[in-house]
């Protein structure tokens, strides 16, 4: 794959060049490739933007109707927001900018309910979700061991997010090393998006940041 990316913006009038990406290697959730035409500093802006800018959804509230579990209410949802949840990004928008102004709706928040009784253990696949497409990522993730007659009933609200605002929301992994005037990059998905996805997104993300950078320098001049 190649993107063509004006450089004059990071890079001064001196010239411009095509940015290129070449892939390596490929395997479930992680990818190397090989990006070339681009200084040092556009590198580590895409490593920061996959670590740091890519909106995935997680748990942001949760309601509680019972919990006579041995974890409080807090630890236990912290514990929730952690759990990395598969994410439709052509569906869901920030809350933010969303048409409904911040009450959650169906376009920008999924909705996961707890209803367990003890004995035994709580795991990540006892979580239902009202969207099939908004799960988490693993089902194994163990939340809290219940004993007989403990029992959890609670509602949360997933929501997309960003891992600069919180570590909930990072969506992966990203590294680079210098060989001959490329980059060899590594990044590796979470799971909450496909990696190719995950990798197309920051390249998205990169040029918006540019775009509005110049628009900034035009007000300015």
């Amino acid at each position: 794959m190649e993107w063509d990316v004006d450089q004059r913006a990071v890079r001064g009038e001196e010239g411009c060049k095509k940015m290129k990406v070449k892939i390596i290697e490929r395997s479930n959730n992680e990818i190397r490739f090989n990006m070339s035409g681009v200084n040092t500093a556009v590198a580590n802006s895409l490593r920061r933007i996959v670590i740091s800018m890519i909106p995935v959804m997680a748990i942001e509230e949760v309601i509680f109707y019972e919990n006579s579990s041995i974890m409080h209410d807090e630890i236990l949802a912290h514990r929730l927001g952690l759990i990395p949840l598969k994410t439709d990004l052509k569906t869901y928008n920030f809350v933010s900018e969303c048409t409904c102004k911040g009450k959650g709706c169906a376009k920008c928040t999924a909705i996961l309910t707890l209803d367990v009784e003890g004995p035994g253990t709580v795991y990540s696949r006892d979580l239902k979700s009202n969207d099939p497409k908004i799960v988490p990522v693993y089902d194994t993730i163990p939340i809290v061991k219940l004993i007989e007659n403990q029992r959890i009933r609670l509602e949360a609200k997933a929501q997309l997010g960003v891992g600069k605002e919180h570590m909930k929301w990072q969506a992966g992994l990203a590294s680079y090393e210098i060989v001959d005037n490329s980059f060899n990059f590594f990044v590796e998905s979470y799971g909450q998006i496909p990696v190719d996805e995950l990798i197309e997104k920051a390249f998205d993300v990169f040029i918006e940041q540019i775009n509005e950078i110049k628009d900034m320098l035009k007000i300015k001049n």
